[in-house]
Protein backbone atom coordinates (compact mmCIF):
# COMPACT_ATOMS: atom_id res chain seq x y z
CA UNK A 1 0.00 0.00 0.00
CA UNK A 2 3.19 2.34 1.38
CA UNK A 3 4.74 1.32 -2.45
CA UNK A 4 1.46 2.53 -3.93
CA UNK A 5 1.01 5.56 -2.29
CA UNK A 6 4.56 6.52 -3.26
CA UNK A 7 4.00 6.13 -6.84
CA UNK A 8 1.34 8.32 -7.00
CA UNK A 9 3.30 10.94 -5.36
CA UNK A 10 6.25 10.16 -7.92
CA UNK A 11 3.78 10.19 -10.33
CA UNK A 12 2.58 13.45 -9.43
CA UNK A 13 6.25 15.42 -8.93
CA UNK A 14 6.75 14.21 -11.97
CA UNK A 15 3.64 15.15 -14.29
CA UNK A 16 2.57 18.77 -15.11
CA UNK A 17 1.17 20.40 -12.08
CA UNK A 18 -0.63 22.97 -13.24
CA UNK A 19 -2.70 20.65 -15.31
CA UNK A 20 -3.29 18.51 -12.42
CA UNK A 21 -4.64 21.42 -10.21
CA UNK A 22 -7.02 22.79 -13.86
CA UNK A 23 -8.11 19.35 -13.59
CA UNK A 24 -9.21 19.24 -9.74
CA UNK A 25 -10.18 22.58 -10.20
CA UNK A 26 -12.97 21.58 -13.28
CA UNK A 27 -13.63 18.53 -10.95
CA UNK A 28 -14.33 20.35 -7.80
CA UNK A 29 -16.39 23.42 -9.88
CA UNK A 30 -18.51 20.70 -11.66
CA UNK A 31 -19.64 18.70 -8.77
CA UNK A 32 -19.41 19.76 -5.38
CA UNK A 33 -18.74 23.61 -4.97
CA UNK A 34 -21.67 26.34 -3.78
CA UNK A 35 -22.56 26.96 -7.24
CA UNK A 36 -21.53 24.37 -9.42
CA UNK A 37 -22.55 24.09 -13.62
CA UNK A 38 -25.17 21.33 -12.85
CA UNK A 39 -27.28 24.35 -10.07
CA UNK A 40 -26.56 27.15 -12.39
CA UNK A 41 -27.84 25.41 -15.52
CA UNK A 42 -30.90 24.36 -13.50
CA UNK A 43 -31.44 27.61 -12.30
CA UNK A 44 -30.92 29.04 -16.05
CA UNK A 45 -33.36 26.34 -17.07
CA UNK A 46 -36.04 27.47 -14.26
CA UNK A 47 -35.58 31.15 -15.11
CA UNK A 48 -36.41 30.46 -18.63
CA UNK A 49 -39.51 28.42 -17.43
CA UNK A 50 -40.69 31.42 -15.18
CA UNK A 51 -40.63 33.80 -17.65
CA UNK A 52 -42.30 32.33 -20.20
CA UNK A 53 -44.99 31.65 -17.70
CA UNK A 54 -45.19 35.28 -17.11
CA UNK A 55 -45.29 36.51 -20.55
CA UNK A 56 -48.51 33.97 -20.78
CA UNK A 57 -50.25 35.24 -17.87
CA UNK A 58 -49.33 39.03 -19.10
CA UNK A 59 -51.09 38.18 -22.03
CA UNK A 60 -54.17 36.23 -20.36
CA UNK A 61 -54.81 39.83 -18.34
CA UNK A 62 -54.49 41.81 -21.38
CA UNK A 63 -57.20 39.76 -23.23
CA UNK A 64 -59.23 39.52 -19.50
CA UNK A 65 -58.60 43.71 -19.82
CA UNK A 66 -60.49 44.06 -23.39
CA UNK A 67 -63.10 40.87 -22.38
CA UNK A 68 -63.87 43.33 -19.25
CA UNK A 69 -63.93 46.57 -21.45
CA UNK A 70 -66.37 44.80 -23.92
CA UNK A 71 -68.28 43.60 -21.09
CA UNK A 72 -68.55 47.29 -19.54
CA UNK A 73 -69.22 48.86 -22.62
CA UNK A 74 -71.96 46.29 -23.96
CA UNK A 75 -74.95 44.85 -21.89
CA UNK A 76 -75.16 42.10 -24.88
CA UNK A 77 -71.85 40.76 -23.86
CA UNK A 78 -72.69 40.58 -20.20
CA UNK A 79 -75.33 38.24 -21.36
CA UNK A 80 -73.47 36.27 -23.69
CA UNK A 81 -70.30 35.98 -20.68
CA UNK A 82 -72.86 35.04 -18.56
CA UNK A 83 -74.34 32.44 -20.89
CA UNK A 84 -71.01 31.25 -22.31
CA UNK A 85 -68.87 30.92 -19.01
CA UNK A 86 -71.26 30.40 -16.00
CA UNK A 87 -74.02 28.27 -18.22
CA UNK A 88 -76.45 30.53 -17.15
CA UNK A 89 -80.30 30.73 -18.87
CA UNK A 90 -83.59 32.04 -18.63
CA UNK A 91 -86.69 30.19 -17.25
CA UNK A 92 -87.96 29.41 -20.39
CA UNK A 93 -85.20 27.77 -21.93
CA UNK A 94 -82.96 24.62 -21.90
CA UNK A 95 -79.09 24.51 -21.95
CA UNK A 96 -76.81 21.84 -23.21
CA UNK A 97 -73.30 22.00 -23.23
CA UNK A 98 -71.15 19.85 -25.75
CA UNK A 99 -67.56 18.66 -25.03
Amino acid sequence: MRDQLWDIYDRIRSSNRYLLAFGLFVIWMSTMAEVDVFRMINTRLERNHIESRIAETQADIQLLDAQLAEIQRDPQAKERHAREAYYMHKTNEDVYVFR
